[in-house]
């Protein structure tokens, strides 16, 4: 599947991760149950994995934009 998003929404995309991927840090942090720990912590690396790839397209949208 290919999502076609615009500058504005790019942008919202990335601060809605990054705010997502600090609420569930701070979950991880103050989960107690090992188990739950565990599946939080592969949700925020996938949360993470997401972001990036947000990041590498902001970068190549940045770069193709003439100044």
């Amino acid at each position: 599947m290919v999502l076609e998003l615009s500058h504005q929404q790019i942008h919202v995309l990335h601060a809605c991760l990054s705010e997502s991927i600090a609420e569930l840090h701070d979950e991880v942090l103050h989960t107690d149950e090992r188990d739950l720990r565990e599946a939080l912590k592969l949700r925020l690396d996938h949360l993470q994995g997401i972001q990036r790839q947000v990041e590498a397209l902001m970068q190549a949208e940045e770069a193709a934009s003439p100044d």
